[in-house]
C-alpha cells in the first residue's frame, strides 16, 4: 500500500502498533535502578531497596514501567501505520510521557502488552500522535501498568509554505487554528504560582559519563544516545541522554526525597521533556506539595539541567496513592 503525502487521522487513530509477550525478572529491575543511577554511591542504603535483591524491603523504581515495552520500536513502528507517510526517524520528538501504576509492580512477572495510536492532532509545523500501551499481567489478566506517550513528528503538519505565513489553515485535518497554537504542544499545566515559593523537596544528582550506555541495555538502541555521528546529524555536539532516563533520575529522586523511599506511594507520573541531557551533567529535581484540596493528593515537580541551567523536564505532576506527611524541604 502506499504511503500518503499528509497524515489521514482515520487511518491512524486506533491502530494497533503491537501486541507482545515479555518476562522479566529482579535483574531487569536492577539494571533498570542503575540505569537511573541508583547505587552510584554503594554506600547509600535507600537505594539497596531497588539494587539489591535480597535487601529485606526489595522493590521497584516506579517509572521502571516506561521500560517494561519497546518504546522505542513502537516509535518506529509508526511507519507502519498506513495514515502516516514516510519520515525522518531523527524528526519524531518525545514531547510528553505519563505512567499509571494500577497495583504494585513486581520484581518479576510475564506480561501482556498493547500498543495503539490514540489520537492525532495537526499542530501546523507538525503533527502529535498520542501512543497508549497498556500491560497485563499474565498471571491473573489485570490491567498492570500504562504508558502514554505524546510525540511530535516535525514537518507532517501544515505545508511550509503556509506554516511561514501563519495562515488560519490546517495541515491535514481541516479545522481552524490560531497563530497562538503553533507552539501549544503540551496537554500538561501546572499552576505556575508553584514556582514562586521554595520546593518542598528537592534531589540532585549527577549523571555518570558512561549513563546513556548502560541505560540504552534497557531496550531503547536509538544510535542518537551513542553514535557521536548520528548525535551530530541529529542537531547535538556529543550523544544526548534519553528522556525517559532524565525521566527515571526524577522518579528516584521523588520516590527517595518526597515519599520515603516508598514507591507504593506513587499512582501516576506525568512530565514534558523540554531540553536535553548530557551524560555527566547535573541535575536538580524540585518537588512541591499540592496545598489545594484536590481530591487526589498530588506532588508537581521540574528537573532543571545544572550545567546547562535550563529546565529539562517542565510541567511535572504525580498523582499520589495516598497523602504524604508534610516535611520541609528534604534535599537528598
Amino acid at each position: 500500500m502506499s504511503k500518503p503525502e499528509k497524515i489521514i487521522p482515520s487511518l491512524c487513530e486506533g491502530f494497533l502498533l503491537s501486541k507482545s509477550n515479555k518476562t522479566y525478572n529482579f535483574r531487569d529491575t536492577i539494571l533498570y535502578a542503575i540505569g537511573v543511577g541508583a547505587s552510584q554511591d554503594s554506600t547509600d542504603i535507600l537505594d539497596l531497596k531497588f539494587t539489591y535483591e535480597n535487601s529485606e524491603e526489595f522493590s521497584v523504581i516506579p517509572s521502571f514501567v516506561t521500560v517494561i515495552p519497546n518504546l522505542f520500536e513502537n516509535f518506529m513502528s509508526f511507519m507502519n501505520c498506513p495514515g502516516i507517510p514516510e519520515f525522518d526517524p531523527l524528526r519524531l520528538l518525545h514531547g510528553e510521557h505519563k505512567i499509571t501504576l494500577h497495583k504494585p509492580i513486581p520484581s518479576e512477572a510475564q506480561v501482556h502488552q498493547i500498543a495503539r495510536i490514540e489520537t492525532v492532532e495537526d499542530k501546523k509545523s507538525g503533527a502529535l500522535i498520542k501512543l497508549v500501551i497498556e500491560t497485563y499481567d499474565q498471571l491473573d489478566s489485570s490491567l498492570l501498568c500504562s504508558n502514554v506517550a505524546s510525540l511530535f513528528l516535525r514537518g507532517l503538519g501544515i505545508s511550509l509554505n503556509y506554516a511561514s505565513l501563519y495562515k488560519l489553515s490546517s495541515g491535514f485535518d481541516n479545522k481552524i487554528m490560531h497563530k497562538k497554537d503553533k507552539k501549544n504542544i503540551s496537554s500538561l499545566t501546572v499552576p505556575s504560582s508553584i514556582y514562586s515559593r521554595p520546593p518542598d523537596y528537592t534531589h540532585i544528582k549527577t549523571t555518570s559519563s558512561n549513563q546513556a550506555i548502560i541505560y540504552r541495555l534497557l531496550g531503547d538502541y536509538n544510535p542518537l544516545h551513542i553514535d557521536p555521528n548520528v548525535s551530530q546529524i541529529g542537531g547535538f555536539n556529543q550523544p544526548i541522554l534519553h528522556g525517559l532516563c532524565t525521566f527515571g533520575i526524577a522518579t528516584h529522586g521523588i520516590v527517595k526525597a518526597a515519599c520515603k523511599n516508598n514507591p507504593q506511594l506513587i499512582h501516576s507520573i506525568a512530565a514534558r521533556f523540554s531540553s536535553p541531557v548530557t551524560p555527566g551533567d547535573q541535575v536538580k529535581t524540585e518537588i512541591w506539595r499540592d496545598r489545594t484540596q484536590n481530591q487526589i493528593p498530588r506532588l508537581f515537580f521540574r528537573t532543571q539541567n545544572l550545567n546547562t541551567g535550563k529546565i529539562c523536564i517542565d510541567n511535572g505532576l504525580v498523582e499520589l496513592a495516598e497523602s504524604i506527611s508534610s516535611t520541609n524541604d528534604s534535599k537528598i
